[in-house]
């Protein structure tokens, strides 16, 4: 078997061609000059291709497609990753009906879809988004001001990806910056370098971290790393890189959302009992820092 390394990569950023403010080129760039290996452009239906350049991010296509529906306050969205051609938004009726024919739309150009902050608008019924079918992907972190928890009056992004778990559907968690701001960095500017994406890849080209991020062969950060991460059958455990004054904490999770057990300290293990339905690990530092990993199913 090939020998393995960490890609970091940013899933969610937007430019000039779409609502960024600043060109791809430099979008490119600040992703260069902050240690990224792989970069999406999820520019507003558009596809945004760049020639390759030396010492720069690895380039995976993408798209953020979407529809401005009648009588909605906010538009409709739906990620797409390792695109073949641009994919030209359906309105679909309803929110819904919208995300499913989009989610379609994704799969026929051979990408993979990801729900992006889907939960972001008034009176949005979670449970609801179960009868959407054909996503790989799903945002349980979004750094954009508007959007880190979700809807703090009804329920979490990690909630719901706990209610799609359960139901038994491989969908696995990213975390995304959904940067826009280049030019001016704030608590109300959607800025980049707030979370990110940790591929694990024998080599840096686009088909291995498509191949990472199909399989679940990744974690997702705001500022957690994991030196080791081992995820089977029949146990889940990670080491954690030590950083000056902070602590971690990690919660192993199960079924419903369940804590399965928690461990405190650089390193965490748990033994799958088989009855859990699915175990998957948080990390939190005590600066506030999370990382998330993947599950694994037991049943």
């Amino acid at each position: 078997m090939s020998e393995t390394r960490w890609y970091k990569g940013s899933l969610h950023a937007h430019s000039t061609e779409s609502d960024g403010d600043v060109a791809p080129k430099k979008v490119a760039e600040w992703h260069r000059d902050h240690g990224y290996d792989w970069l999406v452009l999820s520019d507003h239906n558009a596809l945004t291709v760049m020639d390759p350049a030396p010492a720069s991010p690895l380039m995976v296509t993408g798209e953020e497609v979407t529809v401005m529906l009648e009588g909605q306050a906010r538009a409709v969205y739906v990620n797409s990753v390792g695109i073949s051609t641009v994919v030209e938004p359906v309105n679909g009726g309803d929110v819904l009906g919208t995300v499913q024919a989009n989610v379609n739309g994704i799969l026929e150009a051979g990408g993979i879809p990801s729900l992006c902050a889907p939960y972001f608008r008034e009176g949005f019924d979670h449970d609801s988004l179960m009868g959407v079918t054909g996503y790989r992907l799903i945002e349980i972190y979004n750094a954009h001001p508007f959007n880190v928890h979700g809807d703090p009056r009804t329920f979490s992004y990690e909630d719901f990806w706990d209610l799609v778990l359960t139901s038994g559907r491989v969908v696995y968690g990213t975390a995304t910056d959904d940067a826009h701001h280049y030019n001016e960095y704030g608590a109300d500017k959607a800025n980049p370098g707030r979370a990110w994406v940790m591929a694990r890849a024998s080599e840096l080209t686009d088909v291995a971290i498509l191949e990472s991020l199909t399989s679940g062969d990744f974690y997702c950060s705001t500022g957690v790393k994991l030196n080791t991460l081992e995820s089977t059958k029949e146990s889940v455990s990670l080491q954690i890189e030590p950083s000056v004054m902070h602590t971690f904490t990690t919660t192993f999770v199960g079924r419903g959302g369940r804590t399965l057990a928690e461990q405190a300290g650089e390193e965490a293990s748990y033994r799958v009992r088989g009855d859990e339905g699915y175990v998957r690990a948080r990390v939190d530092s005590n600066a506030g820092a999370r990382a998330w990993t993947q599950p694994v199913f037991t049943e």
